[in-house]
């Protein structure tokens, strides 16, 4: 476990992933728990900021590190080659990844006496994959989803649990027009998706790249604040 800074609170290895808790003195009071999930190479430091903007009295916000080493202070959930001009995924690392979450999941909602079914996913990049997929095929875990800059896996469409039981996930996309990673046109085909399964995802396009925006993560506070 690390040591704690002035900014940053100390690295917890007590769950099956390793995490950040962003308001850790507002334990008592919470009512659910929210995750944010970062991108490919990067590390759960990079959304501390934003977990800082969505915390409140009734929101515990873990901030948690993908499982898989993938450089200095770089992690993922699975590995993505790009050689090919197209991105090619492990997908035995991606199902790992899926089933570690999970764990963690439920794990972390005991740990911080979360009542079951008020966790809600925040993920940026892949970690916004991850956040549709668990959503997706085990809608019974997750509230809510925030995705931004993400896509819906092929896998992840072809594989949802029964329709009754997605539409009680709530959904909440926000993408950047000039996102020159992962094109705007994956948030346009995930809206389109999750109507045909009888799903209104709220969809905030804002004008940036690929990133959480000032304007993106300040509607996905307002939509978070009129959950009930």
């Amino acid at each position: 476990m690390t040591q704690a800074t002035a900014t940053q609170p100390p690295l917890l290895t007590d769950l099956s992933l390793a995490y950040r808790l962003v308001n850790p003195a507002q334990n008592p009071g919470a009512q659910r728990l929210l995750l944010l999930l970062h991108g490919v190479g990067g590390n759960e430091l990079n959304l501390l900021p934003v977990g800082a903007q969505l915390a409140d009295s009734r929101t515990l916000v873990l901030s948690v590190r993908a499982p898989l080493v993938l450089g200095p202070m770089g992690f993922g959930f699975y590995q993505v080659d790009f050689s090919s001009g197209k991105a090619v995924f492990n997908h035995a690392q991606q199902q790992a990844g899926q089933q570690l979450l999970l764990r963690f999941i439920e794990e972390a909602a005991a740990r911080y006496g979360i009542p079951a079914g008020q966790v809600y996913l925040l993920g940026f990049s892949q970690g916004a994959i991850m956040a549709y997929d668990v959503a997706l095929t085990h809608p019974a875990r997750v509230r809510g989803v925030l995705a931004f800059s993400g896509r819906l896996l092929e896998e992840t469409r072809q594989r949802h649990a029964p329709t009754a039981e997605v539409q009680q996930v709530r959904f909440f996309i926000s993408h950047g027009y000039h996102d020159d990673k992962l094109p705007a046109f994956y948030a346009d085909e995930a809206v389109v998706f999750l109507k045909t399964l009888g799903i209104a995802p709220h969809y905030e396009a804002v004008a940036g790249g690929h990133e959480i925006s000032e304007r993106g993560l300040a509607a996905a506070h307002q939509w978070l604040v009129r959950l009930p």
